[in-house]
């Protein structure tokens, strides 16, 4: 189990969704160490209660939590991140935000499993879908697509 939690802090995360900490100006040598630093600390503290004991904030710990949890406690910090109004998961931004954290975790899941073709499928549709996004928000405004592949890191369409 242990050995799980660490792989869990290896792996991309979006840790810009976790803290207002922008890491940009950093190299990317420490940046990548900054993003663990920063997902470990949301793991263990941000999760849990103030007032509780040091049992209860175990217990309650994201690093306990089930990987779908996971996904879905960073899937949130990405709809807060992209929406233009509270409630907002319609607009363009805030579905390729989710569509990119839900592939995030699909692609360490394929690159674990090689042979699973069936998520390897799925995985293929949501980029497919993502990228269908990403073509029409560049088409309808291009401002906010800049901003969306600047925050989410993603390679700009041809």
């Amino acid at each position: 189990m242990l050995s799980s939690a660490r792989k869990l802090l290896r792996q991309p995360t979006f840790s810009r969704f976790f803290s207002s900490q922008s890491t940009s100006s950093q190299s990317t040598s420490s940046q990548s160490t900054s993003q663990s630093t920063n997902v470990a600390s949301v793991l263990l503290n941000d999760f849990t209660p103030d007032g509780a004991n040091d049992k209860v904030k175990q217990a309650m710990s994201l690093r306990n939590a089930s990987r779908k949890d996971l996904v879905k406690f960073q899937k949130k910090g990405a709809v807060e991140e992209f929406q233009r109004f509270p409630g907002d998961t319609g607009s363009s931004p805030v579905q390729i935000a989710s569509l990119t954290v839900r592939i995030e975790a699909l692609r360490s899941h394929c690159s674990q499993h090689k042979k699973d073709k069936h998520n390897r499928r799925g995985l293929d549709a949501l980029v497919t879908k993502r990228r269908k996004l990403m073509q029409y928000l560049e088409r309808k405004d291009f401002d906010s697509y800049a901003d969306v592949v600047k925050k989410l890191g993603l390679k700009a369409l041809k």
